[in-house]
């Protein structure tokens, strides 16, 4: 039973009628608007969000207070065969086939720790869970997913772990970035034409992967014996190696071809090996994980940066989300595995690193802020402006305006992150920022669905990120030349709409 709260018989405003629904079963208020429920304590910056006048609120304010609402954690949850929701949006998600638990989300990354953690089973191949629709009232830090519409022709039992990375990062996502492109491909044997590319590695490849604390010298010489304990890292090394030949070949198409073919075998065999590793990670094998997750990730983006040469080749939204979920897999990885690297590893975070990351994913407001100081004028500019000109263009319906309003919040936090670090932090703010961005929820359980669903809104703030942030790390990372270009010709393509394409060329002078 659902119960539309009313606006006062002399109201000004329109549609207030329909802004709210009560829940007497459940306790909550609804916003049909925004399609979630609204805590009690922040009803009335959610009314003001919605530019209801002072005197509205208090009548609308009056008439809450008499309804029996509960705090988010006691909550309770329809059965897992009951009917949609109504005003809130059915999500696709996972949920738990363990034995009494009624676990549920949307990322198959926390599946796996859900499982590691509540159920004490690391191993990410032994893992039991079903495909789900899944809602939640709450968002932000009080999102609890539950099913409804039960369980149909969905078969339950044991998962395999290439499907574990085709929605969300996870740890062993990079194992599957090319189930289909590498099938069949055996490993070579390490040979004449493997040394060839191990003097490559050293002279040229690895002096481009360093960020952070990392040196040159890490990846030239201590990952290089670390390859040498671990042949999945070997054939790491070796796959970036060819890619990066395959890459600066330009004047034979049949030498470009034998490296990438080369590639994508040295591919098969990091893949192979790096799967096995990963779902047992110790202090011996840690860092040549994190190394080749990274290696993996890299000669993706290459392979794709030059496949985006050929006009004829169309690109989808899901080929830049995949690199969306690797990036963020790959960082996922490294803070997992924090607690097993050795004490003198490069690769473990300052704690400013981590308190940075957590500062800006954890960030879920919608209400902007002042210009730190930090940001330059003109950039603060456009994410003050961005939502207004989304409207102004016909780009932002009501019902996606929080949404919106909070990625960009999101940005701008991000942002002043970035731009707000010392110079010798200056590399790993800026990672800091990208990598924050997308580790929020905002961005994983909202924009990124949106993204798919081609929503125009969700695509600007997508290209934002690309210009504001992820194009200020491309100028320092040798590996990322071309991608900020790319994602954002890629965005403005699948959203078919020519007012995506005016706007994001005006605001960010794209060429």
């Amino acid at each position: 039973m659902t119960r539309t709260v009313k606006p006062p018989l002399k109201s000004s405003g329109e549609g207030l009628g329909a802004l709210l629904t009560y829940l007497p079963n459940y306790g909550v208020v609804i916003c049909k608007n925004c399609r979630f429920a609204v805590q009690p304590s922040a009803f009335s910056s959610h009314l003001q969000n919605h530019h209801i006048l002072r005197s509205e609120r208090r009548c609308i304010l009056d008439q809450l207070s008499s309804l029996h609402l509960r705090p988010p954690e006691r909550v309770g949850v329809p059965a897992s065969d009951s009917r949609r929701i109504a005003d809130l949006p059915v999500l696709f998600g996972f949920r738990c086939s363990a034995p009494d638990c009624n676990y549920a989300c949307t990322s198959t990354k926390r599946m796996c720790q859900h499982w590691s953690e509540v159920h004490n089973e690391p191993n990410s191949k032994a893992i039991k869970y079903r495909e789900a629709r899944l809602q939640t009232f709450f968002r932000g830090n009080k999102i609890r997913y539950f099913e409804v519409e039960g369980p149909k022709d969905v078969q339950c039992g044991m998962r395999k772990e290439s499907q574990l990375a085709t929605r969300e990062s996870s740890v062993p996502s990079l194992g599957d970035l090319a189930e289909e492109v590498f099938r069949g491909i055996q490993a070579p044997c390490l040979d004449h034409q493997s040394l060839l590319y191990m003097h490559h590695y050293i002279r040229h490849s690895s002096l481009f992967l360093n960020r952070g604390n990392e040196s040159t010298a890490f990846w030239a010489d201590a990952i290089v014996l670390e390859a040498y304990r671990h042949p999945f890292l070997m054939y790491g090394l070796l796959c970036i190696s060819a890619i990066d030949k395959a890459r600066w070949t330009t004047d034979s198409t049949t030498e470009r071809g034998k490296h990438l073919q080369a590639s994508a075998s040295y591919c098969a065999g990091a893949i192979s090996g790096y799967r096995a590793a990963v779902a047992n990670p110790t202090r011996d094998n840690s860092t040549a994980l994190i190394a080749c997750s990274r290696l993996l990730g890299q000669q993706e983006v290459v392979r794709d940066l030059m496949k985006s040469q050929d006009a004829k080749h169309d690109f989808t939204i899901e080929d830049v989300i995949e690199h969306l979920v690797l990036l963020r897999g790959c960082i996922d990885l490294m803070i997992q595995l924090q607690s097993t690297l050795p004490p003198d590893s490069p690769f473990r975070l300052p704690d400013k690193v981590k308190s940075g990351l957590k500062q800006i994913e954890d960030n879920d407001n919608a209400l902007m802020t002042l210009n730190p100081g930090c940001v330059p004028a003109d950039t603060w500019l456009i994410l003050t402006m961005l939502e207004a000109k989304l409207k102004a263009v016909g780009l932002l319906p009501e019902c996606e305006v929080l949404m919106i309003r909070r990625a960009i919040k999101l940005l701008a936090c991000a942002v002043s992150h970035a731009y707000g670090a010392k110079e010798d932090d200056y590399d790993w703010a800026g990672w800091n920022a990208v990598e924050g961005w997308l580790r929020s929820p905002v961005v994983s359980d909202e924009i990124l669905p949106a993204m798919r669903g081609f929503r125009p809104a969700a695509l600007v703030v997508f290209a934002s990120w690309v210009m504001l942030l992820l194009k200020r790390i491309e100028v320092g990372y040798h590996w990322m030349t071309g991608l900020s270009v790319w994602f954002v010709r890629v965005a403005i393509n699948v959203a078919r709409n020519p007012e995506v394409e005016v706007l994001v060329r005006e605001i960010y002078k794209f060429d």
